[in-house]
Parts: structure tokens; C-alpha cells; sequence
């Protein structure tokens, strides 16, 4: 039974070509975004068929929201062999080596070049 659930509404919903769905058990639902995740805690949520389109989602009435702040991550790998190699050129700490070759996407070169000039 959808949430919402007059016989008028899924009639009306049904002319026009769309099926809904509750989808039973659904424990949470989580939005991760590049700075916060939000986590819906036992929500109603509701599956939208749509004539020749995705399916499409409906998410209401949480328990419970939690709110939490996502620590970005780099989005490149770098090595500990570039870090160290970045070290020795440098006479930079770890931290600051690390730091030039996230700030150069990785590139050694300009990494070394950037801590030359701007020092440590």
C-alpha cells in the first residue's frame, strides 16, 4: 500500500502511464555528496516506472536523519616512492611533498620545482 494511498490517486496515476511501488525492508537510504553525507534511517520509499523512461525514487517520512561531514579524498594516487623521491630533491618533510604532488596532480617535476621555489 503506497504511503499516500487514495484509490483516486493511483487511478489518476495509472491513466496517465505511470506504476508506483513501495518497496518493502528498505533499513536506509544514504546522499553522498562531496562534502556531507545524509543518511535516512527507515524511510518510505517509493519506486516510479515511468513510460520510456529510468525509474525515478521517491524518499519520505525518515525515522531518523544523520548528518555526517565527508573528509575529501585526493582524487589521484600517489606513491611513497614519488613522495620520498620528492623528499630527497627537496629537503622537504613528508606532509609538504605529499601536499606539492596533490597540489600537481601528481607530477614529480613540477612538485620539486613548486617546493624549490617556494621553499619549505
Amino acid at each position: 500500500m503506497l504511503p499516500f494511498g487514495t484509490k483516486g490517486i493511483e487511478k489518476l496515476l495509472k491513466k496517465a502511464g505511470l506504476k508506483m511501488y513501495q518497496l518493502e525492508g528498505v533499513e536506509r537510504v544514504i546522499i553522498e555528496g562531496t562534502d556531507e553525507r545524509i543518511i535516512l534511517i527507515e524511510p518510505t520509499v517509493v519506486e516510479i516506472e515511468m513510460p520510456n523512461n529510468p525509474k525515478a525514487y521517491q524518499v519520505i517520512n525518515p525515522k531518523e536523519v544523520i548528518v555526517e561531514k565527508v573528509e575529501k579524498k585526493s582524487e589521484i594516487e600517489i606513491s611513497e616512492e614519488d613522495i620520498k623521491m620528492v623528499m630527497e630533491e627537496t629537503g622537504c618533510n613528508e606532509e609538504k611533498a605529499r601536499q606539492a604532488l596533490e597540489e600537481t596532480k601528481g607530477d614529480i617535476a613540477e612538485a620539486i620545482l613548486k617546493l624549490q621555489e617556494e621553499g619549505c
